[in-house]
């Protein structure tokens, strides 16, 4: 999928990385609170389904308790 530096939301210029640790920050769980921290997916949508993806990684991982915070 995507490595830590590739942009995820092209408009914005967020990376997964970005992504990601606003999640792990913020303890993030769904696709609206990101949106809500980060603006991404507000401008044409295209990043929404790949920003779900790396929110369920980060949730499955949270779940098996290797998040690192």
């Amino acid at each position: 999928m995507f490595e830590e530096n590739d942009f995820v939301c092209r408009h914005l210029q967020l990376t997964k990385g970005d992504i990601v640790r606003v999640i792990r920050e913020k303890n993030l769980s769904s696709f609206t609170e990101i949106q809500d921290e980060t603006d991404a997916g507000t401008v044409c949508g295209t990043c929404v389904s790949d920003i779900e993806d790396i929110l369920e990684e980060e949730l499955e991982l949270r779940r098996k308790g290797n998040s690192p915070q």
